[in-house]
């Protein structure tokens, strides 16, 4: 019989997973911990060989017990309640303490605290997982080789493009899957880097520019700014006619204002401007009482220093802002693509986030033809439609078709047979589904001891492991670039015992100590020599997985 594992959840990603399972591992066998067989997805699981399906209303220990948790190699809870998965990890610890754990978590920053109480866990965000699909597909035909790591990004780029500062390493593809990571960045070659998030501050300059930007491109307020240069010109000619400046300018306020009174005494000029003044006053009125009504002033005071999406240009939309759509937000902000966001709630999770880093948002259903033409569909680049209702996003979708044949959209569907026959129908659209994308990654992280993500490469598959120097290890004592293996591993980052952070690319010479954490990019050989030497004397060798052809 092969390695044990057991998924809890109920969602398709159960499904998508459990079929990933038995397909690498010729022998293993899988449990899968279902509420309910009411599920679209049991049917499928239930044509799997090696698939036991084990019903249970809570994750309790009983539970665990019964799906044969003591004896498992891997537990992934799947489940989209992060508190939820959190208490079902510590329940299987008890029965397990040397079982791997895969706990799926939104709040990455929690799942960064909660991976060091566990003896192996590794804690992934569905949406973070999907979102490079999402944005590969919005940006252009080709994959966009980059993954989130906690707040930064690690990312191939051109050596030639790349900061000096965030460069970890070259890369030399060799044949096949072969790999090398290398100390010398090649000439015009590849390089893996690693970038962080700066906080977006417009800065005094730019608010007063966009400031003008609007006053001057707003229909309304430039209506306002003429009326009121015609009062000012008005003023003018009554000091012209022989007015002084203090009664000129009083006299206008009044006329403007519509309390002028008949002075026939005046010459007939005087009468004309005043007549003039006291009539663009009262056009002024409604004008005022529209932008004030309407809250354009309000609502552009909040967001001065954010520019006006409408003037965009080659720029992606991103409609809904949820768990997918934030990340796929953020992760676009950091490879330097314009986004705007947009949404009908002003309180969804990703709306305060957008704005922080500066991003327009647009507030209105995606479905409506005035909301996609205030984002600035008609000079966008792509649509990216990633709500959690299908049918939402399968008529934005095809409300975006409809504006230009080179618009590129991408969908989000959840149920995955309705996303590849919508695939089929909706040709110019790429379609995509969440569970579909996320399971390869928790597959790999449920099989490959240490792995927190992996990183494809053309046709090269990179590893990111999170290693614990354990007492006895060959590496306590020794600086932290003994743990660089030529053309296989290079760190990227180190938790102190105790420390509360990671620290990014910290400095070669830092001594390494007893219950320090590294995080390494790794090829598949680079991660078994280091697993050896990264454990003490008595740790257990890496054992090969046993994958099926």
């Amino acid at each position: 019989m092969g390695p044990g594992f057991v998924v809890c959840g109920d969602n398709p990603l159960v499904y998508q997973l459990a079929l990933q399972l038995v397909t690498r591992f010729s022998r293993a066998t899988v449990t899968v911990v279902v509420p309910n067989l009411e599920g679209s997805y049991v049917p499928q699981l239930e044509r799997l060989e090696r698939v036991r399906i084990q019903c249970a209303s809570r994750i309790d220990e009983k539970t665990l017990r019964a799906a044969g948790v003591a004896e498992a190699r891997a537990l992934a809870l799947v489940d989209q309640a992060d508190v939820e998965n959190f208490h079902a990890a510590l329940r299987a610890n008890e029965l397990n303490p040397e079982i791997r754990l895969v706990i799926r978590m939104f709040n990455t920053g929690l799942g960064f605290r909660i991976r060091t109480l566990f003896a192996d866990c590794v804690v992934l965000s569905m949406s973070q997982m999907a979102a490079p699909s999402f944005i590969a597909a919005a940006v252009s035909e080709s994959a966009v080789d980059y993954l989130r790591l906690a707040d930064r990004a690690l990312y191939v780029g051109n050596s030639a493009e790349t900061p000096a500062d965030r460069v970890v390493c070259g890369l030399v593809e060799g044949v096949g899957s072969d790999i090398a990571l290398t100390s010398v960045v090649p000439a015009g070659g590849r390089v893996l880097a690693l970038s962080g998030r700066e906080p977006y501050s417009p800065g005094a300059r730019r608010v007063w520019l966009n400031l003008i930007r609007y006053l001057v491109r707003h229909d309304l307020i430039r209506l306002l700014m003429g009326i009121i240069a015609l009062i000012a010109l008005g003023c003018c000619l009554l000091v012209v006619v022989g007015s002084g400046w203090g009664a000129a300018v009083y006299e206008t306020m009044l006329d403007a204002a519509g309390s002028a009174a008949p002075e026939p005494e005046k010459t007939t000029m005087y009468k004309v401007v005043q007549l003039g003044i006291t009539f663009l006053g009262l056009a002024m009125t409604p004008v005022v009482t529209a932008l004030v009504v309407g809250g354009v002033l309000r609502a552009q005071l909040s967001d001065v220093g954010v520019p006006d999406p409408a003037r965009f240009s080659d720029h992606v939309i991103v409609a809904g802002l949820g768990n997918v759509g934030r990340r796929v937000v953020e992760q676009l902000h950091d490879l330097g693509v314009r986004v705007v966001g947009l949404d009908h709630d002003e309180n969804a999770r990703g709306v305060a986030q957008a704005r922080a880093l500066g991003i327009p948002v647009v507030i209105g259903q995606a479905t409506w033809d005035d909301t996609l033409r205030a984002a600035g569909v008609a000079r966008a680049q792509a649509l990216v439609v990633a709500t959690s209702s299908d049918a939402v996003n399968l008529e934005a979708a095809m409300l975006g078709q409809s504006y230009r044949d080179d618009l590129r959209v991408v969908l989000r569907l959840s149920d995955d047979d309705l996303a590849d026959r919508v695939q089929r129908s909706l040709r110019k659209a790429v379609v995509r589904s969440v569970f579909q994308l996320a399971a390869d990654g928790f597959a790999a992280a449920m099989s490959e001891r240490r792995v927190i993500a992996t990183l494809s490469v053309g046709a090269a598959t990179l590893m990111v492991a999170e290693l614990p120097v354990q007492p006895g290890s060959d590496l306590v004592g020794k600086p932290l670039d003994t743990a660089d293996l030529p053309e296989h591993t290079r760190v990227i980052a180190m938790q102190r015992s105790g420390g509360a952070g990671l620290e990014w690319q910290p400095a070669p010479d830092t001594e390494l100590a007893e219950g320090n954490q590294i995080v390494v990019v790794t090829t598949r050989t680079g991660l078994g020599e280091l697993l050896q030497r990264s454990e003490g004397a008595e740790g257990d060798p890496a054992e090969p997985d046993s994958v099926s052809a």
